[in-house]
């Protein structure tokens, strides 16, 4: 058994990064017990976890975990000697491990109230279709802040997982849920409606290809879409296996794929809208209302106005407060005019908390232990390297950190990825905070 870089897809981006873990697992691993192969795979992952000072990533695909090497290998990140890893990383792939009722279980009590996670590969497994298992994942997944789930090629869960699971899920974070080839028929298209019709869905991408959903399911879910959903932009459906009792013509076909790319076009078009009305609209409400002294933004617009008035600051108060408090609210609706009033008074609210502030410095950071070796990890990575290759900057050693500062030289910021990821990060966290990631009629 050893652990390294095993594909080619890792070889562009991340093959002398410190802080991703691929494992290679030998193949006559295939040829013994399954008990064996997944204690001897879980022991080397663990070993190689506890070499590296920061893990991001595991790329543990094909890796013979099965059930037992999930309990096993989420019991230790979430103990205290796993816990360095737990707080630092971003992106778990598990693809073909043949995980079922308590691996998911397993990956359930990982993802609980997980605020770093970001992505969740559990393609290629049975995982389950029990409605409490489901129910349990969905919880868990609620609570996180995973923002892409990948269940694809996994044909024994069908319509009974996804009915069980869409109409629990209810997290505002998700952005990317991938469901291709799971055996979906047409059963299940009023669930997939009624969920990308409802207010708890914030996706952006959702790819339901390779699935029996047929031409006429497509067509209603891509009406709901228009009726009903401006956060997705990016909707694959294609691939359907029509059965023989559904004969759509191919012109038919062609207007509801039209139709489709007319639909997620017009929520691209509003997500980058409201977002830079959203942005906007905050740095004029900083300047306007932050002196109002708000905290924990229990205030209505008019005790925030009447606060910002009679303000004892240094300067004056902006003659904008003399107005009536309904001509003040007329006067905020232009500056960002496709946002509704509730997200303009969240946004007013959320400005005026002087609490929201960011911190000055990582002395917060350092408090909680999450910006050890920061500046370190994101420009060189941690890892037993010489000191020549310690110059080498690894864009791939990334976290989501609370507060971050960009090493780069002041005239190589504007390119470094990790300062562009940082700032998309925060930001959209912010939006998904005040309920401003998507377009309310």
């Amino acid at each position: 058994m050893r652990i390294r870089l095993s594909s080619s897809k890792w070889q562009h981006t991340y093959e002398q990064d410190p802080a991703t873990i691929c494992s290679a697992v030998n193949r006559t691993l295939h040829n013994i017990s399954p008990r064996l192969a997944s204690t001897l795979t879980v022991n080397a992952i663990i070993s190689a976890i506890r070499r590296r000072e920061v893990v991001h990533r595991l790329y543990l695909g094909d890796s013979c975990l099965g059930d037992a090497g999930c309990i096993r290998l989420f019991g230790f990140l979430n103990s205290p000697a796993g816990l360095q890893c737990r707080e630092g990383l971003t992106e778990l792939f598990l693809t073909k491990n043949d995980i079922g009722t308590q691996g998911l279980l397993a990956v359930a009590a990982f993802l609980r109230d997980n605020t770093v996670l970001r992505e969740l590969c559990l393609s290629g497994n049975p995982l389950t279709t029990d409605p409490k298992v489901i129910a349990e994942f969905a919880s868990a997944l609620n609570s996180s802040r995973l923002c892409t789930l990948q269940i694809l090629h996994s044909s024994s869960l069908g319509d009974q997982f996804v009915q069980a699971f869409l109409p629990r899920l209810t997290t505002p974070y998700l952005r990317q849920l991938d469901m291709p080839a799971i055996d979906m028929t047409r059963a299940v298209v009023p669930t997939l409606v009624d969920y990308v019709k409802s207010p708890q869905c914030h996706l952006e991408r959702l790819k339901c290809n390779a699935n029996s959903l047929t031409p006429g399911g497509a067509r209603m879910i891509v009406k709901a879409i228009e009726e009903g959903n401006y956060t997705l932009w990016k909707v694959h459906l294609d691939d359907l296996h029509n059965e023989s009792h559904d004969d759509e013509g191919e012109e038919r076909m062609m207007a509801w794929e039209e139709v489709l790319s007319t639909v997620v076009q017009r929520n691209l078009r509003y997500k980058v809208q409201i977002r830079d009305q959203s942005l906007a609209l905050l740095r004029y409400s900083r300047a306007l209302f932050l002196r109002s002294g708000v905290t924990n933004g229990a205030y209505d617009f008019a005790s925030v106005s009447s606060r910002s008035r009679n303000s004892r600051s240094f300067d004056l108060p902006s003659q904008f407060f003399n107005l009536p408090v309904e001509l003040q609210q007329e006067i905020i609706s232009y500056l960002a005019p496709l946002l509704s009033h509730q997200q303009r008074m969240r946004i007013v609210s959320f400005a005026a908390d002087i609490t929201t502030l960011p911190q000055l410095g990582h002395k917060s950071d350092a408090i909680r232990g999450r910006a050890k070796h920061l500046e370190t990890v994101v420009r060189t990575g941690l890892g037993r390297r010489s000191s020549s290759q310690q110059e080498q900057p690894f864009e791939g050693s990334w976290r989501p950190p609370t507060w971050w500062e960009c090493r780069c030289p002041i005239e190589y910021q504007v390119n470094c990825r990790s300062l562009r990821r940082w700032r998309r990060e925060r930001r959209d966290m912010w939006l998904t905070q005040v309920a401003c990631n998507a377009y309310e009629p």
